[in-house]
């Protein structure tokens, strides 16, 4: 039997622990998440240490190892404290993660994501796709893309409400996984027409300008100027038993599906129905 100390937390670990626990098993939880602006109430770490808390609780459950938590992400923010990896170098970044696992004998990684954006996560399933496509070291390999999103109904509840960005939902996680490092008396938002339009679409934090406005012109997108605090919900409605529930909500229904993932993935390929993606031609013009 392996020993079990520090387990499953990767870095605390012994490179004699991990290969006593390859022996048995050759799977992996990668938590990502970002360093970016989540107002004043809550930290730049806000979705790393949700991912690696999140992602410790499913692995203790899970009995799967769990990797070092990936923080070089892309935001889209530009206030201080956000440090903006590119989409590209990002992907880049947990390929070669992975490649460097399966050259130590890991076969099924769970890429588990407490951060969105929608660059990013065009970006990272892009990069894994390829990685499948090119790679002859990955034959045998299976990837799981995940988001705490696809797990427990908290972050469909919150994202049907507008609550996209440290409002109700992530200050209710922060509340119950690192109740430090929550600051409710430093409490703002943007004022209004600002918080509504956020409130509207994620996305509406940027604006977008071109040198002459043609369909062939690529537009430049940065985040509008007049937003100075970074909230996209309803942090005021947080709360401690929200955050343990969401917690409980979404290691369950991670540790339902990585099981039943792991008890199906046999390391053999099949075909399944290819459906193309559409088109990206303009074919009006």
């Amino acid at each position: 039997m392996r020993n079990m100390k520090h387990f499953p937390v990767m870095e605390n670990m012994t490179v004699k622990q991990v290969r006593e626990y390859l022996q048995e098993k050759k799977s992996v939880i990668i938590p990502i998440g970002v360093t970016e602006q989540h107002g004043y109430h809550l930290p730049l770490s806000t979705d790393a240490l949700i991912a690696k808390h999140l992602a410790k609780k499913i692995g203790e459950r899970a009995d799967i190892l769990v990797a070092p938590t990936f923080i070089q992400s892309f935001s889209g923010g530009g206030l201080p404290g956000t440090i903006n990896i590119s989409p590209a170098v990002m992907s880049l970044a947990i390929s070669d993660t992975l490649i460097s696992l399966v050259s130590q004998g890991f076969r099924n990684f769970y890429l588990f994501l407490c951060h969105g954006g929608s660059e990013n996560a065009r970006a990272l399933k892009d990069a894994i796709c390829l990685l499948l496509r090119s790679n002859p070291a990955f034959a045998n390999v299976m990837v799981v893309l995940s988001g705490c999103w696809d797990f427990g109904r908290g972050v469909l509840d919150a994202m049907t409400q507008g609550d996209w960005h440290a409002g109700w939902f992530e200050t209710s996680l922060v509340m119950a996984l690192e109740p430090d490092l929550v600051q409710m008396d430093q409490l703002e938002t943007d004022v209004d027409p600002l918080l509504k339009m956020q409130i509207e679409h994620p996305d509406n934090y940027q604006h977008a300008e071109k040198i002459v406005d043609d369909k062939l012109v690529v537009p430049r997108l940065s985040q509008r100027p007049d937003i100075k605090v970074g909230v996209m919900g309803y942090p005021h409605k947080a709360s401690l038993e929200i955050g343990k529930q969401a917690v409980e909500s979404i290691v369950s229904a991670a540790v339902k599906k990585f099981t039943e993932l792991e008890s199906k993935a046999d390391g053999v390929y099949k075909e399944i129905e290819f459906k193309p993606l559409p088109l990206i031609f303009d074919l009006e013009s």
